[in-house]
């Protein structure tokens, strides 16, 4: 196929195009079917404080038809403006043609919140009401649309480092989530985090900003910022106290340094991670056991979320749908 046969689809256009309710769902789809998403690669590349990354990540299902993400990580690019994350989706046809190219950031931001919504249908009580989202980078704003999705959500808290960010997370939020949903910026961490019914971590933090003792009974903690064994965004009591998930075994034991962390130093166990999103899909483990129990998702990121994403997609821009 000719590259300028190549659909181009903007960021502009994947929202467009993946109406939260109908992605999560696909993920959900995703996750009890047998498509294939073999381990990403992760590569250091030049320049910045020696901390910038490549990940090339390909998911294909049995008919053929897959993708592969190309991704860089550049923890520099904020103080230039710029979004951490950037890259590119490549959109194969079942008879192995690209069909289109999709910004990949855009995707990430989309699926991985639309994973948390999915894991917190299994995992946060259905009356939560409150969420607190910790960070204020380019994803809070998709996954305060996504919890508000799946949980009567009535109030929406965020906190982040410095004020005038967290202002500005807070205004994107307001744009996207309905009016009757309250949107705050700021206060004390500890308060926030003890009265949210849900708390979802989107930071690129490389030590604990939740602390465990300020969970209330019944909380569901969300970890979706760190995909590093160096990084962690929750503190030992956190993952002490909690009923513990994940995306993939594969990926959760390979990069989540919030759960590989505490299992090497033997604050938890191995066998401490209940299941992962495809038990919880197809039934084979239980989600929430009762009211008060602490819940706790850990999501480093799969290219089948991506798959999923990207087949909705090309599919709704194929059928001239927004």
């Amino acid at each position: 196929m000719e590259v300028s046969a190549l659909r181009v689809l903007s960021a502009a256009d994947i929202h467009a195009l993946s109406p939260m309710p109908q992605l999560i769902e696909c993920l959900r789809l995703a996750f009890s079917s047998d498509a294939v998403a073999p381990p990403r690669q992760v590569l250091k590349t030049p320049g910045g404080a020696g901390d910038r990354l490549l990940l090339l990540m390909p998911a294909y299902g049995r008919a053929g038809g897959g993708i592969v993400k190309l991704t860089s990580v550049h923890p520099d690019n904020p103080q230039k403006g710029l979004s951490t994350f950037q890259g590119v989706i490549v959109v194969f046809a079942d008879d192995g043609a690209a069909v289109a190219v999709l910004d990949g950031a855009a995707v990430t931001r989309r699926r991985t919140a639309a994973a948390s919504a999915l894991a917190s249908s299994y995992l946060s009580r259905a009356d939560s009401s409150h969420l607190l989202i910790i960070g204020t980078g380019s994803l809070a704003p998709s996954m305060a649309l996504a919890h508000a999705s799946v949980r009567p959500i009535t109030r929406i808290s965020v906190w982040g480092r410095r004020a005038e960010r967290a202002e500005a997370a807070a205004a994107a939020i307001r744009a996207l989530v309905p009016r009757s949903i309250e949107v705050r910026a700021g206060g004390i961490l500890a308060d926030a985090v003890g009265a949210a019914d849900i708390i979802s971590c989107a930071t690129t933090s490389t030590a604990p900003v939740l602390a465990g003792r300020w969970l209330k009974e019944g909380a569901f903690v969300d970890l979706v910022g760190s995909f590093s064994p160096s990084r962690r965004e929750a503190d030992d009591d956190v993952v002490r106290r909690a009923r513990i998930f994940v995306d993939t075994y594969a990926g959760a034991l390979a990069e989540a340094g919030d759960l590989l962390d505490p299992i090497e130093r033997g604050i938890i166990a191995r066998q401490s991670i209940v299941g992962e999103l495809a038990d919880l899909v197809c039934g084979r483990v239980a989600g929430r056991a009762d009211s008060n129990e602490i819940t706790l998702f850990k999501s480093v990121g799969t290219a089948l979320e991506d798959l999923a994403a990207a087949q909705l997609i090309v599919a709704r821009a194929a059928n001239g749908r927004s």
